[in-house]
């Protein structure tokens, strides 16, 4: 398992990219309209649209995938609340999604693959690595 560890934070940290990212591409790749519909997403959330948190929330995802990478012990704490907040936290702060399906199927790998990540994680072989 730990040869493979290395290279699924990589497929992760890979596709939070063309995930984070793609919102800024709906408009190449998508009909007027089809944008317009996606632009809604977030709304009801608690956070205004200029809010800079997306923004620090990446930034920690990032440093917690360079953490993982390096086999850092808190990265792997970080990590961990980061996915716990996805879970618990997110959907009644964000608001709600929009999504088509290529952002979706993106979006479903990412999830696999940071599933991928905690059991890794957890396991007995990785958390003996951790620095």
């Amino acid at each position: 398992m730990t040869k493979h560890f290395q290279t699924t934070v990589l497929i992760t940290a890979a596709l939070y990219t063309a995930f984070f990212f793609m919102p800024y591409m709906w408009s190449h790749i998508y009909a007027e309209e089809v944008v317009y519909i996606l632009s809604a997403s977030g709304s009801g959330g608690m956070l205004e649209s200029n809010n800079p948190f997306p923004y620090v929330y990446s930034t920690l995802y990032v440093l917690s995938l360079l953490g993982l990478y390096t086999y850092r012990k808190l990265a792997k704490w970080l990590f961990s609340i980061i996915i716990a907040f996805n879970l618990l936290i997110s959907p009644y702060v964000l608001g709600f999604s929009v999504s088509i399906y290529l952002d979706m199927s993106i979006g479903y790998l990412l999830t696999l693959f940071e599933g991928a990540l905690i059991l890794m994680l957890f396991s007995d072989e990785i958390n003996s690595k951790l620095k």
